[in-house]
């Protein structure tokens, strides 16, 4: 039986493994690649999705701010606006927002 270690190998068969090798490589580089960029959308979003809540926060309470300054709304709804406008100043306050 002949010893396959020692066994001389074309050009060509080790030339195909060497680009297969290659291939391998270049294809788990990929993969780790957009692993990494699916990582880096997400806390993208993420950081866009907070800034948009905030923006609505800051928004709603300017709004309500404005309301309040003019007196032509039903007491009713003065009462629950200022209360509105204390719990988004809570939410500033505790710097969440």
């Amino acid at each position: 039986m002949p010893n396959l270690v020692n066994m001389p190998v074309s050009r060509e068969r080790m030339e195909k493994y060497q680009n297969r090798h290659l291939r391998q490589i270049e294809h788990a580089a990929k993969q780790h690649e957009g692993r990494e960029m699916k990582s880096k959308n997400n806390m993208m979003r993420k950081e866009w999705l907070e800034r948009q809540t905030n923006a609505n926060y800051r928004n709603e309470y300017d709004r309500i701010r404005g309301e309040l300054a003019h007196n032509k709304i039903p007491y009713k709804s003065q009462m629950q606006l200022m209360q509105r406008q204390k719990a988004l100043q809570r939410l500033f306050s505790s710097s969440s927002v």
